[in-house]
């Protein structure tokens, strides 16, 4: 296998810092003092009831939200040596919140400027991309994906036990595939060999 291996990164709690800001709306709108962590031991059901939902997504969805969150620690500096071992595309779910579009774009290209504006890809669900890993912290993405998925721990999942191998930071990216990038090479390998064989036996 000579080819560069690819690599899909969502963009929301992955790369970026969204539920940080989503939980500071939440305080604004709710005269509250939460942390994002204080997600971890509360009854989501009552604390987003239909109305602040609604009222979130609008926050969301506004101009200015997404173009101002904090980027990830390491996450620079990790992506950029990625980049320049396997193709790395980003891959998020703005058709959910369709005002973040230009925010997403340009708050990209402030702080991954070396990352290929053509391998942004705008979609919902992320069955459509053929990369061979996707880093996401949505389970359900990662399920609907027909690659490898790495489970990248978010304050939303981290009591979740899922068949995924988890990173909690970028620091673990790193030595999941820089360090160890022959095993990385190995088990796509073993991937598309088994998806070769399964393919052949449809048709028998």
């Amino acid at each position: 296998m000579t080819e560069k291996l690819s690599i899909a990164i969502d963009m929301d709690d992955v790369l970026a810092g969204t539920t940080e800001k989503m939980v500071l709306s939440y305080n604004a709108l709710k005269q509250t003092n939460y942390v994002p962590d204080d997600l971890l031991t509360m009854d989501l059901e009552n604390l987003f009831d239909e109305v602040t939902m609604v009222q979130l997504f609008n926050e969301m969805n506004a101009p200015g939200f997404t173009r101002d969150l904090v980027v990830k620690e390491n996450a620079i500096e990790v992506v950029e040596e990625l980049n320049s071992i396997y193709d790395v595309y980003i891959a998020t779910a703005a058709m959910e919140i369709p005002g973040s579009f230009q925010d997403k774009f340009e708050w990209l290209q402030e702080y991954f400027p070396f990352l290929d504006v053509n391998h942004y890809i705008y979609c919902g669900n992320k069955k459509v991309v053929r990369s061979d890993y996707l880093i996401d912290d949505n389970l359900k993405q990662l399920h609907q994906f027909q690659g490898t998925g790495i489970l990248y721990t978010a304050h939303f999942n981290q009591k979740i036990e899922a068949p995924f191998t988890r990173i909690d930071n970028w620091l673990d990216a790193h030595t999941h595939f820089v360090a160890n990038k022959k095993d990385r090479v190995e088990e796509t390998r073993e991937r598309r060999l088994k998806n070769y064989e399964k393919t052949l036996a449809a048709f028998k």
